[in-house]
């Protein structure tokens, strides 16, 4: 419905003009909440990042193994070229450690990402085999509560993605200190 449908003219008339009851003034109210919000929509801009595959627990490429010391914390670290890692707000050593305070996760070593945080339990951070129930993949792709990490951008890209995803789907294997 538009706000220059001849229902909505006629309903808000009702409701305003004529003096209906309060049930018609609330639909109106609601009608006309509706709209606005719904044309407002197209200027937001929510942290989205790029389309991206529905979540496999396959290993992408099962030939190539995923090392953790080598593949995976170079991304974490934020040494991989384009890729914003999750130091500045998850390494206990950070002078910043924003997201180890809020959440109590802290990323440094396997070890400590192992043992999750306040909403991601030990069991749930990283599911061995199965990237798509591990809430350290669904936060990289926005699917779990809160804001998609790194938060406020810019998030992975799809091969990097990936290569968690893969890393996970081949064990999660790694060195506790790494």
């Amino acid at each position: 419905m538009r706000l220059t449908d001849p229902a909505l003219h006629a309903l808000w008339y009702r409701a305003l003009v004529v003096g209906a009851t309060g049930r018609a003034r609330c639909v109106v109210a609601m009608l006309v909440a509706v709209v606005a919000i719904s044309a407002g929509c197209a200027a937001l801009s929510p942290e989205t990042g790029d389309l991206r595959a529905a979540c496999a627990d396959e290993d992408s490429d099962p030939a190539t193994r995923v090392v953790f010391a080598t593949d995976i914390r170079p991304l974490m670290d934020g040494d991989a070229p384009g890729i914003r890692g999750c130091r500045r707000c998850h390494y206990g050593s950070s002078s910043d450690g924003e997201g180890l305070l809020e959440t109590g996760l802290d990323l440094e070593t396997l070890r400590a990402l192992r043992r999750g945080g306040r909403r991601s339990p030990p069991d749930a951070i990283v599911v061995p085999g199965k990237p798509c129930s591990s809430v350290l993949v669904q936060k990289l792709q926005g699917t779990f509560g809160g804001a998609r990490m790194p938060k406020g951008g810019p998030h992975w890209d799809a091969s990097a993605l990936q290569l968690v995803s893969d890393w996970i789907a081949e064990g999660a294997e790694g060195a506790d200190d790494e």
